[in-house]
């Protein structure tokens, strides 16, 4: 069936084109749309002023206590001082006790043995004190054992340093060896 619309053209219903977007539900989806991000944004804002808050009252119970913390640091860095410069100059220096122990030990000769040592600070000095005996070898007489013992120490020590060294012979029952007193210091000031 063929519908025929006989009216005059004024009068006629106009056709919508099928091709036309409908704009109103976009216009009010983009406003939904706008509604939902301004309250997230809000929420986001709220969180962010109150974490804000929380750290400015943070802040404020601490800077007491860290203006407190800086001053105690002070007070110990003025009252440890003298402990610090003890640590750098006995414990943490180049010249440390143990590799001092170790040198005297290691060159030490086979057949001889230390009756005293002393090892001591004499203000930015140190004083080393070694007394022993020595046996002779069919290689070597005990004094010159001490003097080859002595040159290695020598080679280990600060440039500085002055030996003092006497020895003496020692005879017990069956034996006869080299006593020896070293008497080593360096960076001593002379009064």
């Amino acid at each position: 069936m063929i519908k025929i619309n006989l009216l005059p053209q004024e009068l006629r219903k106009k056709k919508r084109s099928p091709t036309r977007v409908p704009y109103v539900p976009f216009i009010a989806l983009g406003g939904v749309l706008f509604m939902l991000l301004t309250l997230f944004f809000y929420g986001d804002y709220l969180r962010a002023r109150s974490t804000y808050k929380n750290v400015q009252k943070e802040w404020a119970r601490l800077n007491p206590l860290m203006s407190k913390l800086k001053a105690m640091e002070t007070q110990i860095e003025i009252e440890m001082r003298g402990e610090k410069e003890f640590l750098e100059k006995s414990v943490l220096n180049k010249d440390s006790m143990t590799q001092l122990l170790s040198w005297v030990s290691e060159y030490l000769p086979p057949k001889g043995w230390l009756t005293e040592f002393k090892a001591e600070r004499d203000g930015e000095g140190y004083r080393l004190t070694l007394k022993g005996v020595v046996l002779p070898s069919r290689a070597q007489t005990g004094i010159e054992q001490i003097e080859a013992y002595m040159q290695q120490l020598k080679a280990k020590l600060p440039p500085q340093a002055r030996l003092s060294l006497t020895t003496s012979k020692e005879s017990k029952e069956k034996s006869e060896g080299t006593a020896f007193v070293a008497e080593w210091d360096w960076g001593v000031k002379k009064s």
